[in-house]
Parts: C-alpha cells; structure tokens; sequence
C-alpha cells in the first residue's frame, strides 16, 4: 500500500453545539467516522495536525487511530468558519484500502505555449472525473502546455495520468486550447461520475448536530 498520511483521533462523548465550541477552544476539531456497517463514532481531532494534512499534504484519504484501531478513510466533508479560514467538522468515512472510488480532482496547467499563433489559452475543463483506489487519490491532474498550438487542442485522450488512474470524462472532451479572437466557442462534453469526496471550501452555519 502507498504511504498514506496517518491521524490519531479521540472519541468523544458530548455532542452539541456548545460541545464543539468548546473542543476548538482546546485546539480540537469536532468530527464523524462512519459506513461500512459500523456504528458511527464521534471523535475529536487535532486542529494543527488535520490542518496540515489538508492543506500541506492535500490528502484526502488517510488512516486513522481510534484507540488502537485503525481505519483507512475518505474525507466525505469538511466544514470551515463563515470566512473560510478555520475548520470546524469534519466527516469521515471508512473505506477498504483495497476500494476504487469515483472521485474529481483538479486540472493544474503547466508551462507557456511557445507559439500562440494569436490565440488566447482557453481551459473547457478545471476538473476531471476519475476513478482510482482510495489510496492513491492524485491532489491534481497535471497537463503540460508548452507545446500547445492553435488549432490542436488537448484532449481528455491525451493526458498522461499516474498509474492505476482513470478518467471517466469523455476522451473527445477538449481540456484546453489556443482560441482566435471572436472564433465560437465548442460546448464541453459533460459525463457522468460521482460527486467528488472532498466537498468545496465554503463556510456552513451549523457545525455540530445536538
């Protein structure tokens, strides 16, 4: 199995809201860990270290420690404070380490295009729809631009993807293209997938349930 970031979490006993003011006060976050047939348990994790495996680790599955017994887990969803700053819940759901998920991931250019031939980078496409082993799930798809040219766009069939990744957008799909001035724009090819694990970093006014 690849590496995979580990946490260790606390069950927790109280709930509520003034519960989880309380935690954050202690530098806790508030959280869930569910599925797979298990009861759910209510958990209380470490504001800097879940941090750090957000935001500098990008991860978005991981294992973690309940009192000696380890779980691999997606995070289903993340709430943040109404400035979208600070982390108040979280939701974990456990998974096999063996499990392929259908998840969305970013499209990260890389590079300039050497000759534009007068066109303006267009992007149809910010993110993919892929399928892959909860495990391995990529922080971005990465497409190199520099030898873009106008008229030869890149297609969802000409990414490079990491081993074990697949992409459920249509192949015809155009990921991004040098576009003349005025010229009409081509409709995005749209599939179908699962909504992506990690939800968007936006605030949400309840944190706990009671």
């Amino acid at each position: 199995m690849p590496d995979i970031f580990s946490l260790k979490v606390s069950p927790r006993t109280d709930t509520g809201t003034r519960s989880a003011k309380k935690l954050r006060k202690t530098g806790l976050i508030p959280g869930i860990v569910y599925g797979h047939k298990e009861t759910p348990v209510q958990i209380a994790v470490n504001a800097k270290e879940l941090d750090h495996a957000v935001r500098v680790q990008h991860a978005r599955s991981m294992e973690i420690d309940i009192d000696g017994k380890k779980s691999i887990v997606l995070i289903r969803e993340l709430q943040w404070d109404y400035l979208g700053s600070e982390m108040i819940h979280i939701d974990f759901l456990r998974v096999d380490k063996t499990e392929r998920r259908k998840v969305t991931v970013p499209v990260e250019l890389r590079g300039t295009p050497k000759n534009t031939g007068g066109g303006a980078l267009e992007q149809p496409l910010h993110t993919l729809h892929i399928e892959c082993a909860v495990t391995a799930i990529p922080e971005y798809i990465r497409v190199d631009i520099t030898a873009l040219t106008l008229g030869v766009p890149i297609h969802v069939s000409d990414l490079k993807l990491p081993e074990g990744v697949t992409v459920l957008d249509p192949p015809e799909s155009v990921v991004v293209q040098l576009k003349l001035p005025g010229q009409e724009e081509e409709a995005p090819v749209v599939g179908e997938a699962e909504p992506e694990v990690l939800t968007a970093k936006k605030p949400k006014e309840d944190d706990d349930k009671k």
